[in-house]
């Protein structure tokens, strides 16, 4: 799900002057999560398809540390398309993307590190384990010669860096994740380039001593690392720094090795001391900043056709992306978001496709990419519909869904639009009274209404229903893995999803808007 502090958070950044492999087998190390649950009484036959260990063995491939965060355009979020692509095809499903493959592209613009970007000293060549936090969009440094220790960036009493490499460390940021350290981490490196710069410095290079902070955190999102470049699309968030010069940030390794290289002591509590003993350490430091205007990212698209009325379609949502990988390697695997959602896309599409009689109208299968940079993916096919949009009557959209509150037996969910919504619509009134059939208990998500991929179908006057178990401690975090999702709970959540598409698609009416109701 779209972090609601992007906007705020690309704001602050402005102030800085695969081919697809197979699942893994589910039986493997993990421990048994239990039988399916049998349907209830009355549901489509089809739900026995949507099982807890196929969606456990799509869960654990998607979000395995090979696909490094699944960041839009990266390796990863390729490689994922193609998984989802070849499930779709393996199913039957007839592909309506580009030139009739599953793949529908959309543009960007993409301001990145050209290959030649490393920092090396000593017999050290670091090419991975960086970010680059920029100048401009065509930064061309190239720098060679003796290292200057700079301690930590804030002294009144640097020396000329003039044709010098400057050497700074940073030693923690207290307070966790929240939006205003983030901010504050951006102000620091910002801080860090205005002094470097006001000594007549080209460049410079920071040293994390601390992976596991905000710090590294930030630079996930507000820095170029390789094959995570920064993206603009339409008038979204876009590249080109505005830092006064150019920072080259190494990770906690290579950053106490570059100290070492230079003499200067790291005491565990204190962080790096203020003097360096080797007054001739030297090295180089080359930085290629480019940009693509013709780059482009992925959705996958696909459709059941229906039979009666098989002219008109539900889209049925989830996105496959997520933020990427952090400096020391450690990637942010976005388990729950939304890892969780597009196995339970998979899980709905084989389960109309393989489950049971065909519904009257055709069900398009939507995997987007670009929800985390801006909703990106589902604007664009919104805008530049691969299924006629006068012809889609709803959007059912799944992003987050293995986290849920309550019990396996009772769990507890999110639902958008609500009752207390102006969008309330017939489509989510008898959700949640399906909900009630597998124990699940709705509140409200309407704080999420503007943050997932249904948000652009709603703009177009569509019916849509928002399923989400909210934002929990793992939210966006390294810490959101495949082991902490509550298989047998997305079990009913992904039942739940398609029984809703299944309803819309064979009732004789289209969904209606309501309004605001006094109740569910």
């Amino acid at each position: 799900m779209r972090h609601h502090l992007l906007a705020v958070t690309t704001l602050a950044l402005a102030a800085l002057p695969l081919a697809a492999q197979t699942a893994a087998d589910p039986n493997g190390d993990l421990p048994p999560i239990g039988d399916p649950s049998p349907p209830p009484d009355g549901a489509p036959p089809h739900l026995k398809l949507i099982d807890r260990d196929d969606l456990r063995r799509h869960a654990y491939w998607l979000a395995d540390d090979a696909r490094n965060g699944r960041y839009t355009g990266s390796a990863g979020q390729r490689a994922t398309a193609e998984y989802v692509a070849d499930r779709f095809k393996a199913l039957g499903l007839k592909p309506i993307g580009d030139k009739r493959g599953f793949l529908q592209h959309y543009p960007l613009e993409s301001v990145g590190l050209g290959p030649d970007t490393s920092l090396a000293f000593g017999d050290v060549e670091v090419t991975a384990g960086f970010a680059v936090l920029p100048h401009g969009d065509d930064d061309k440094i190239n720098l060679r010669g003796k290292f200057t220790w700079c301690g930590n960036g804030a002294g009144d009493d640097l020396p000329s860096l003039r044709g010098r490499i400057p050497v700074v460390a940073l030693h923690g940021l207290g307070g966790g994740r929240a939006l205003g350290n983030r901010v504050q981490a951006l102000q620091r490196f910002t801080a860090i380039a205005r002094k470097l710069a006001d000594r007549d410095a080209a460049a410079g290079v920071v040293c994390l001593l601390d992976d596991d902070s905000v710090y590294g955190d930030t630079l996930t999102t507000g820095a170029l690392q390789p094959d995570h470049p920064m993206l603009q699309f339409g008038n979204g968030r876009g590249g080109g720094g505005g830092a006064r010069v150019p920072l080259f940030v190494v990770n906690h390794e290579h950053g106490r090795a570059l100290l070492a290289h230079l003499g200067v002591e790291i005491d565990p509590e204190r962080g790096p001391g203020e003097t360096a003993t080797v007054d001739d350490a030297t090295g180089a430091l080359t930085i290629v900043v480019t940009r693509d205007k013709k780059a482009s990212a992925t959705n996958v698209v696909a459709v059941l056709n229906g039979t009666s009325k098989k002219r008109e379609a539900v889209v049925i949502s989830a996105h496959h992306d997520h933020v990427g990988g952090r400096l020391d390697g450690d990637a942010f695997n976005g388990a729950d978001d939304n890892a969780s959602g597009t196995a339970g896309l998979l899980e709905i599409a084989e389960a109309f496709a393989k489950g049971g009689p065909r519904p009257a109208r055709s069900i398009v299968f939507l995997s987007v990419s670009g929800e985390e940079l801006g909703l990106w993916g589902s604007r664009w096919f919104a805008d530049n519909p691969a299924w006629p949009l006068d012809r889609i009557v709803a959007d059912v959209n799944i992003d987050m869904i293995g986290r849920a509150g309550g019990s396996d037996e009772h769990p507890e969910m999110q639902v958008t639009p609500s009752h207390e919504h102006a969008m309330y619509s017939s489509m989510v009134r008898e959700a949640v009274g399906l909900g009630d059939r597998f124990g699940i208990r709705f509140t409200s998500g309407d704080t999420y209404y503007r943050r997932s991929d249904h948000f652009n179908f709603a703009e177009k006057g569509i019916p849509v229903v928002f399923f989400c178990d909210g934002e929990h401690p793992d939210y966006h975090q390294v810490t959101d893995t495949p082991d902490k999702l509550r298989y047998a709970a997305m079990e009913s959540i992904a039942r739940l999803a398609f029984w809703t598409g299944w309803n819309v698609a064979n009732d004789k009416q289209k969904p209606k808007v309501l309004g605001k109701q006094a109740a569910w």
